[in-house]
């Protein structure tokens, strides 16, 4: 086996080793890339990393083994992110830290030279990671705008209800998969790619990539409104079905196809490129040369396996324990609140896999507001209160009876303190609702799922209970601007008190061990987790 050959065999045994001794992350990543249609660029990006590696195999081939000891400390910090992650199942971070052990590790097993010598490669592993959803909200606000007034300015009168669209054709909603997010993420690991090949200036490499960017999202928003369109002129027949994702499809390949065109024109010259590789490869060697005389290879190696090691070691048997089923508590109305037998409407949000679920309905007045309670207890990555798939309604828009119309916060006084709120506004069957969604954890109350998510892990260190609430209000609103949620923060200040007792008495009852009986346990409110449906905009029948 030749010098280069080996090179590159001893980075990919380096990167193979770290990706089995933490398995468990890495086999979600993959599991992600499989089931999310946004994230199926990740099986590309693996692929794309050993092909990088097997480019700058001769400069590696000149590089002495020189392990590092200084990369110890960060290797040890990011497994133990690793392993909190891992008992709190939060998968992001636990990913995250995957990807930041890989260079750590390469520096204690090969040397410092070798992580500069890579450090594309090494960054480009970042694709990997399913990251990003925070933004499609954002992203699906921009397409709805741009295709409502793409269509009045083609003379098309609209009526927009937040993300649903009405037109004299049929009615339309912007859901999940129309936010362009796959063709964002894709986009950018491709343009990464592409200008780290062709250039060699930061500049120039930066300047493409956010151009591609740039160029990827307003084509799904051209995308979206020529969807729309094709369906609105032939009333209907056409671009409705499975036939936009091509029309679509090929779309986006044509534009995306023409800018990696254009970098072309932005290629440098073949000299500037030999310098600037000559220049690299100088500071590679200079690297080389003051990591070189560092001793103790073999120790050093030895504890860069064992500070990997130690930690799905010590994961182990902790973070995970026998589930104990919240009982049903005994929620008291306050305040001129009545409890009635069932809601005018039927909506509940999708939660999964809850440990128990509580269903209310209560009345003041001429008002009524009907209460979730999903009950959580110790995180596993199949039940967990701040898992992504918690929500209103489930993605895409896949029930029938309801749509998500708009989201965004809103404000309540929670006892002493000020809660924000996570709101939304369904829109189904006649009816008009506004919903209201926080966490409950440990007596503390927040909207925020990464802070439910440290006072989750604050509990924990702490040896208190674990059990947790995911918490949703709704009530329908009326032609009074304002109604609804009127009456939900006065619910919410009403029965701030007596729900926050009920939770404790549930959280105490799942310390002790106790279980519920059958009929507090609500099975059918945890439903599996839809397939998905790819579509640039989803037409729902008149």
């Amino acid at each position: 086996m030749g010098a280069p050959l080996r090179a590159v065999a001893r980075v990919a045994a380096t990167v193979a080793a770290v990706v089995l001794i933490f398995w468990s992350t890495s086999a979600s990543m993959v599991a992600t890339w499989n089931s999310s249609g946004t994230y199926s660029h990740g099986f590309f990006v693996v692929p794309a990393f050993l092909w990088l590696v097997w480019g700058r195999r001769d400069e590696l081939a000149q590089l002495p083994i020189a392990p590092t000891r200084w990369a110890l400390l960060p290797l040890a910090i990011a497994g133990s992110v690793w392993l909190i992650a891992d008992w709190m199942a939060l998968a992001l971070p636990a990913q995250l830290a995957l990807v930041a052990m890989v260079p750590l590790a390469i520096a204690g097993v090969l040397g410092l030279a070798w992580v500069r010598a890579l450090l594309f490669p090494l960054a480009f592993l970042l694709f990997a990671v399913p990251i990003g959803e925070s933004i499609v909200p954002v992203l699906m606000d921009w397409t709805a705008d741009f295709t409502v007034t793409a269509l009045r300015a083609s003379g098309v009168p609209v009526y927009r209800d937040g993300l649903h669209f009405e037109i004299p054709s049929g009615s339309w909603s912007v859901v999940d998969s129309c936010s362009g997010i796959r063709y964002l993420f894709a986009s950018l690991a491709a343009s990464s790619l592409y200008s780290w090949t062709i250039y060699r200036g930061t500049v120039r490499r930066l300047t493409f990539v956010g151009l591609a960017a740039a160029i990827a999202v307003v084509a799904n928003w051209l995308r979206a409104y020529g969807i729309v369109m094709l369906g609105h002129l032939s009333n209907n027949r056409i671009a409705v079905g499975v036939d936009h994702l091509i029309y679509g499809g090929l779309f986006f390949a044509v534009i995306m196809a023409a800018v990696f065109l254009l970098g072309v024109v932005w290629r440098e010259d073949a000299r500037s490129s030999r310098l600037a590789e000559r220049g690299a490869l100088a500071e590679v060697r200079a690297a080389s040369r003051h990591g070189a005389h560092k001793g103790g290879w073999l120790s050093t190696v030895a504890a860069t396996v064992a500070t990997l090691a130690v930690w799905p070691i010590l994961s182990f048997g902790y973070g995970r324990s026998d589930e104990h089923v919240a009982a049903r508590p005994d929620l008291q109305p306050a305040s001129g609140w009545a409890e009635v037998q069932e809601l005018p409407w039927h909506w509940r949000p999708v939660v999964q896999n809850p440990s128990a679920v509580w269903t209310r309905a209560f009345s003041k007045g001429n008002e009524t507001v009907g209460l979730y309670v999903g009950i959580f207890g110790r995180s596993t990555a199949e039940s967990k209160l701040t898992s992504a798939m918690n929500r209103f309604l489930a993605p895409d828009g896949v029930d029938p009876r309801w749509r998500l119309t708009d989201q965004g916060p809103a404000e309540a006084r929670f006892g002493d303190s000020l809660l924000q709120v996570h709101s939304g506004v369904l829109v189904g069957s006649g009816t008009r609702l506004l919903a209201w969604q926080w966490y409950w954890v440990d007596g503390a109350v927040t909207a925020s799922p990464t802070r439910a998510a440290l006072l989750q892990l604050l509990a924990r260190l702490r040896g208190r209970h674990e059990t947790s609430a995911w918490v949703a209000i709704h009530a329908r609103e009326t032609d009074s601007p304002g109604r609804a949620a009127g009456v939900l923060r006065g619910f919410v200040s009403d029965m701030a008190g007596p729900l926050d007792a009920a939770l404790r008495q549930a959280a105490a009852v799942s310390a002790t061990g106790g279980l519920s009986s059958a009929r507090d346990r609500d099975l059918d409110s945890a439903p599996s987790r839809p397939s998905a449906f790819f579509t640039v905009v989803r037409r729902v029948p008149p």
